[in-house]
């Protein structure tokens, strides 16, 4: 027994040296075959293996995901959108992690040479990955790599071709078509048929896809792809491919053989169906063609398995409208297609394009303005002409803003001007109309849900009754969710999940309107002047006869006010006809609207003058009219001026550029301290200088450097008298902002020691601990401590928040607080925790925790009405920092 377990021993030791001996000697420094085999055989059947496993199901994930847009020829592979790659990114992450992982255990790369064979695997696998992730400038170093490295590998070929569509990527064209051409004479003569189909559909790609491309190129290789017996899928997608191909070269007959090929290939049923439009919308002119392809398409429309589809069906019956120049119908079947997308973004936006370009063509602006809208809500940003798109809807906005305007106060003093007695009668029927509406609203919508309900078999569920707790849960049941979200898409159209949703086209709120919401008895309307006006709270119920009657101009002030706007609104409307829409005709009708209406007006002088100026370039003879008037009624006018003198004009830009350079002369005094020669360059500049903007800024330097010399009584003087003279000038609001913090003269002195324990007494009193408040943060920023500028400052910002914070809408403020510091305000934060997790990521990040080391910048985060007690007391503002350490970061020192 001794000796049989001996024996045993002997050859379990020798096994485990052998072993151990084996493993010493595999090491990737020394390249013997055994450590070739081994690194080999393992990297290829573990590491490999899993990679390109993670690779395939990336890949599955992304193509599943992807959404075509048929509106436009395809593209040979599809490629989503950055932000649509979320589920797929951990995939390919994965991809990458073993190909580096492969490479770094099992990679023998001596002297520039790689003897393991399967790591340009590894590193094919890698570049693929990052391909598509979308990081196609790393694709491109790895794809490289292989080609100038493992020139005798078995992935070379592959490398170059996915180094090509790196390229095409990247717009790098001449460098695709210089790569292509290599591609081309190392792998045509391999015949090999993958290679082949790679190339082939790479070099299809790159035609499509270039500037000067050339889709008959592009057909032959794609041609040549098919030759090399592509999957079933990816060949119906050639197929219906070179149907558009065809279709776009206007060969009816190529482009009908390829469609009909896409149906009998049995591909998906969003392919076929785009494949069986594409044929209906084959037509030719002729009635018999016409009637046929209605038959199709109504029948079509009436199937239930097309219902998403309607809005693409409604498009190619628009299609036969426009070849029959019936632009009536056109406009119809476009509004169908538009009103009925539920879910393709694509085709939403399509047909309201076109639309819209029907309407704008035609100079029906309201109605382009509305259809641009509608379209850019969905808009991808690679959409061609995007941004002419959206400076045009800006552009129509404006206008529509304007006209808006106009018939609004033109019905309010329509309104204004009835009877006592026939004004009751309309408010009356306005609210009876309303509750009426309401009343068939709500009706319709419980007939339309217990309608849905009886269909599906849950007539238990009480529609009348909403906070019943019988029957079965909306949310539970996919098919009336699926019905509220058509319903809801219907009203709105695609709306992100955002602050402000119904809003289509937002613009960035600033912190006056964040305070005007939180603060709504400190918000103020711009447009009244009267600032002793008695402030009423406004009727917000249009069941009440107050809501229709609080707008109305039933005194002389407040006809006077409306007509302002009505004038100002008209003007603004004039020169967006001719500056920015070139409607000369339009244009001038609305200028001599304009001053037939308020011939006594501030905007009457220029208006002639636009007019005189307009009608002398068309030679027209009204031109010598609206001359006659300026000259007559204004002729000390600078536009009286200009016509009497063409090169007045000249005269008026010297003598500004001379004002603008004895600014700057000025304002470099100021900056050096020469307080007395700022004073004399100001009043040297003042008596000559008409410029409404210069002028308050030229008093507001003389105001700080006499206030050096003189003493605080004389800045206070100063300052009143900018306020008083310029009040909604630039300036005027941090003369505004020193008159705030500047003691009463009343106001008995108290020493320093006092009145700082004093502060101390009732700062809890003036800062109070509100944990579930909206919150701010506020980063106070000295000046003279920043390298950089404040712009800077909020780039940084911004740049941090698209990098981090993209999902929360936070809006960057700033104002002096004195002459040394800048408040810059972010808004706003549902409460204490989420704006504290953001002041702690943002003072550790790398741009911020210098600043806020060295305290050029101060950062705090601070409830809504804490920021308020702040604001409005800056002489205790310094207790803030104490408050904030003791309940937001719990330090007590």
């Amino acid at each position: 027994m001794k000796t049989y377990f001996s024996v045993n021993r002997l050859i379990i030791i020798t096994l485990l040296i052998g072993v151990l001996f084996f493993l010493s000697h595999c090491s990737t420094k020394k390249n013997t075959p055994i450590n070739r085999a081994y690194h080999t055989v393992t990297s290829h059947y573990n590491i490999n293996f899993n990679g390109k496993e993670a690779l395939k199901a990336g890949e599955k994930s992304l193509y599943e995901n992807v959404k075509d847009n048929y509106t436009t020829i395809l593209p040979i592979y599809p490629y989503p959108a950055k932000e649509e790659l979320s589920s797929s990114l951990s995939s390919f992450n994965r991809a990458i992690e073993k190909a580096s992982k492969s490479i770094y255990k099992h990679s023998i790369f001596i002297k520039g040479k790689e003897y393991v064979r399967t790591m340009d695997d590894a590193y094919l696998l890698m570049g693929k990955a990052y391909f598509h992730k979308q990081d196609y400038m790393q694709a491109q170093r790895v794809f490289s790599y292989i080609i100038s490295t493992h020139k005798k590998g078995n992935c070379k070929e592959e490398a170059m071709i996915w180094l090509v569509r790196s390229y095409v990527r990247q717009s790098y064209f001449p460098r695709a078509e210089a790569m292509l051409n290599e591609a081309h004479a190392a792998i045509i003569p391999l015949k090999s048929k993958k290679y082949n189909r790679l190339f082939h559909a790479a070099a299809a790609e790159y035609y499509l896809t270039a500037p000067d491309g050339d889709k008959q190129m592009a057909i032959d290789h794609i041609l040549d792809v098919l030759k090399n017996k592509p999957s079933k899928k990816f060949r119906n997608r050639l197929y219906f491919i070179l149907g558009q191909l065809y279709e776009s070269m206007e060969l009816t007959h190529d482009a009908h053989q390829y469609f009909l090929k896409v149906i009998k290939g049995n591909p998906s049923y969003e392919l076929e169906f785009n494949a069986r439009m594409h044929l209906a919308s084959n037509y030719d002119g002729t009635p018999a063609s016409k009637a046929e392809i209605l038959k199709v398409l109504n029948k079509m429309l009436k199937e239930e398995k097309n219902r998403e589809f309607r809005d693409q069906i409604y498009y190619a019956i628009s299609e036969i409208a426009r070849i029959d120049e019936d632009q009536k119908e056109q406009i119809k079947n476009l509004r169908l297609s538009v009103s009925t997308s539920t879910s393709n973004d694509f085709q939403r936006s399509y047909s309201a394009l076109k639309l819209a370009d029907i309407y704008f063509n035609s100079e029906m602006y309201p109605e382009a303005q509305a259809y641009y809208d509608t379209a850019t809500v969905s808009l991808p940003r690679n959409y061609p002409n995007y941004s002419n798109i959206i400076k045009k809807n800006k552009i129509l906005t404006d206008l529509v803003t304007n006209l808006n305007v106009i018939y609004t106060q033109d019905s309010l003093q329509r309104i204004a001007a009835l009877s006592p007695s026939a004004r009751t009668v309309w408010v009356n029927n306005m609210v009876n109309n309303y509750i009426r509406k309401e009343n068939e609203q709500k009706k319709a919508e419980a007939d339309k849900e217990l309608a849905i309900q009886r269909a599906l078999g849950m007539a238990n569920v009480n529609v009348t009754n909403p906070t019943s707790t019988t029957g079965k849960w909306y949310f539970y049941n996919p098919t009336l969710v699926t019905a509220g979200r058509t319903e809801f898409i219907k009203k709105w159209g695609t709306r992100k999940l955002e602050d402000n949703w119904r809003v289509s086209n937002k613009q960035q709120i600033s912190f006056d309107d964040l305070t005007a919401i939180n603060e709504p008895a400190n918000a103020y309307d711009d447009d009244d002047d009267d600032s002793d006006s008695t402030r009423t709270k406004r009727e917000n119920d249009p069941k009440k006869p107050a809501f229709y009657l609080q707008d109305l101009p039933l005194t002389a002030a407040a006809k006077d006010s409306s007509d302002g706007k009505i004038a100002n609104a008209m003007y603004n409307a004039a020169l967006i006809y001719l500056d920015l829409l070139g409607d000369k005709e339009k244009g001038n009708n609305m200028l001599e609207k304009l001053i037939q209406r308020y011939p006594k007006h501030q905007y009457t002088a220029p208006s002639l003058y636009l007019l005189y100026l307009n009608y002398s370039k068309d030679k027209n003879p009204k031109a010598e009219e609206y001359k006659n008037i300026i000259l007559s009624q204004y002729p000390n006018s600078d536009f009286a001026k200009l016509i009497i003198d063409p090169k007045y004009n000249e005269k008026l830009l010297a003598e500004a550029e001379k004002l603008k350079k004895k600014y700057e002369e000025t304002y470099i005094a100021y900056s050096n301290k020469q307080w007395t020669k700022t004073v004399a360059l100001a009043d040297e500049a003042l008596p000559v200088c008409n410029d409404s903007l210069l002028k308050p800024k030229f008093l507001y330097l003389r105001a700080i450097a006499i206030g050096q010399t003189e003493g605080e009584k004389t800045l206070k003087e100063e300052m009143l008298r900018i306020t008083s003279l310029y009040p909604k000038s630039e300036v005027a609001g941090l003369a505004r902002l020193f008159l705030d913090q500047a003691p009463s003269s009343g106001t008995k002195s108290t020493s320093k020691l006092d009145e700082k324990n004093a502060k101390n007494d009732d700062s809890k009193e003036l800062f109070v601990v509100s944990p579930q408040e909206q919150h701010f943060l506020i980063m106070l920023v000295n000046v003279h401590k920043i390298k950089s500028t404040i712009q800077d400052i909020k780039g940084d910002i911004a740049a941090f928040n698209r990098e981090f914070y993209s999902l929360l809408n936070i809006n960057i403020s700033s104002i002096y607080i004195n002459q040394n510091e800048q408040m810059l305000t972010l808004a706003k934060f549902k409460n204490k925790e989420t704006a504290l997790e953001y002041y702690h990521n943002i003072i550790e990040s790398e741009k911020f925790y210098a600043y806020n080391k060295t305290k050029a910048i101060v950062t705090y985060v601070i409830s809504a009405s804490n920021y308020t007690s702040y604001y409005n007391h800056p002489d205790e503002r310094h207790l803030y920092e104490s408050f904030f350490k003791q309940h937001y970061l719990n330090d007590d020192k």
